[in-house]
């Protein structure tokens, strides 16, 4: 029994090959049985004891790695990209924390815990919003075991803070070996490729190295710099010369809210906020950011501003620095950049359907190797969940059909209140009513763990309807 997510994440596996026929059907088997229910384990995906002892040796082999096992997804991913005028790579990076000592893992957030990080660059098609899937990605971990003491010139000695810092330097250098490997990927599609980023890739270096490669990209800004406007020009921070531009366009935009987190500092960058639909200015400006004491030159560039007018609270107003190589000249280009920035949340919805549509940090496998080999399952599954789910916000009219199997409207339609030939977006709200969402997706959009628990319920009712109708067949022969 397939279903329509099911058949198209078998599809993202088409191509695989692990240098044996028997390792390529048991990955089917098992991301198939994943597919129909993403938060099951690897123990509950399998149907016998037998195969479940399969599922557990393929995933420790060596000869099955990450790499192996997505390069059938990023080559969907180049196709589709390949088919589209314009893509909006979006970068990110975000961190898996585990429970308990597991072979390979490093320190996360303390020296107590203990996972990996797991940068992705995630393919957008520019015009439409819709996700396109994943196009390249780095595991790493920031030590052998999760401790706190390193090899001294006199023996053994306590981590310092710039033994930490020299940890995250040497990881700044990720954003731009990605957007690279991002290039690399691309290069033969024939499309416009823009890169996105957050603030934690506003890096001199790294500007500086994507502006000398040619690179388009549009990165918010982190920590103000010098800058001047114009040759000779007196030296002023990069904000103070943005806040002087001019705005060219006014707009209302949709603000999600923001929960409150007990994390000092970031409560300060991310502070508490309800939604509402905020009014923005747009402004735009060039200038030339001097370079900072460790590096030499200089850095034309363009900055976007966007500054939210009549804020219900001025703490609360929004306020983004872009830093852009692409052109502001007229108001078109300074709303697409804009716009560019705004599909950045996509990736941040792809690490939720991972994290609690996928419940990837709940897995009890016991090492680097096993971890990753799931996580690789779980990207074209994950992938499928945030593309059906942008179809459905972005064009509710259409067909559920496209999106589940006719048994599953069937029941959908008697179990919920889900009437005659309905939309997709009217089916995943009949889902979302099983997970026990009763509002409309107007008024919020669920969670990624409520439609997971939808979804689980469907596939359990799907499994009784055919049982039931295999069951009147026989009783009528």
């Amino acid at each position: 029994m397939t279903t329509i997510i099911t058949e198209q994440v078998r599809a993202e596996m088409a191509g695989l090959d692990l240098g044996h026929k028997s390792r390529d059907v048991r990955v089917l088997e098992l991301v198939t049985n994943l597919a129909k229910d993403p938060r099951r384990s690897v123990r509950g995906a399998a149907q016998t004891k037998a195969q479940e002892e399969a599922f557990y040796r393929l995933l420790r082999n060596d000869a099955v790695t990450m790499p192996a096992l997505l390069k059938p997804h990023v080559a969907h991913t180049t196709q589709r990209c390949a088919e589209v005028a314009k893509v909006i790579v979006s970068h990110d990076t975000s961190h898996f924390e585990y429970k308990g000592t597991r072979e390979g893992l490093g320190r996360i957030r303390t020296q107590s815990s203990q996972g990996f990080l797991f940068h992705a660059s995630l393919a957008v098609d520019a015009v439409e919003g819709q996700p396109l899937g994943l196009i390249a990605c780095k595991v790493w971990v920031r030590s052998e075991q999760c401790t706190s003491v390193v090899e001294g010139a006199n023996g053994p000695r306590k981590k310092s803070g710039r033994d930490y810092a020299r940890d995250q330097d040497k990881e700044s250098n990720r954003w731009v070996e990605q957007i690279e490997a991002t290039e690399k990927q691309l290069a033969d599609t024939g499309a416009k490729v823009i890169h996105v980023a957050d603030r934690e890739a506003d890096i001199y270096a790294a500007l500086a190295t994507l502006s000398e490669r040619g690179h388009s990209f549009v990165i918010r800004l982190a920590r103000d710099k010098k800058a001047r406007q114009g040759e000779g020009a007196p030296l002023q921070d990069l904000t103070t010369l943005a806040r002087l531009a001019s705005g060219c366009v006014e707009v209302q935009a949709p603000i999600a809210a923001r929960s409150a987190t007990t994390i000092p500092q970031r409560s300060k960058t991310f502070p508490e906020r309800e939604s509402r639909t905020a009014k923005l200015e747009f402004a735009a400006t060039s200038a030339t950011i001097d370079a900072p004491k460790y590096a030499s030159g200089s850095l034309p560039i363009n900055v976007v501003h966007v500054r939210e007018l009549e804020p219900p609270n001025p703490d609360q107003a929004i306020e983004w620095f872009l830093l852009t190589s692409e052109p502001v000249d007229t108001v078109e280009q300074v709303v697409e950049i804009v716009h560019a920035y705004r599909t950045r949340w996509l990736i941040e919805e792809f690490f939720k359907a991972l994290k609690t549509g996928c419940a990837m940090e709940e897995r009890e496998l016991e090492s680097l190797h096993t971890l990753t080999n799931v996580l690789a399952l779980c990207i074209p599954i994950a992938y499928q969940l945030l593309a059906v789910r942008h179809l459905a916000r972005t064009k509710p009219s259409g067909s559920a059909s496209s999106v589940f199997s006719p048994t599953q409207i069937a029941i959908l339609q008697a179990k919920t209140k889900l009437g005659p030939n309905p939309t997709a977006l009217e089916a995943l709200e009949a889902v979302a009513y099983l997970g026990s969402h009763f509002q409309p997706f107007s008024k919020k959009m669920p969670g990624w763990r409520v439609l997971s628990r939808g979804m689980q319920r469907l596939h359990a009712l799907e499994e009784g309807w055919v049982a039931r109708a295999a069951t009147e067949i026989v009783i009528e022969r």
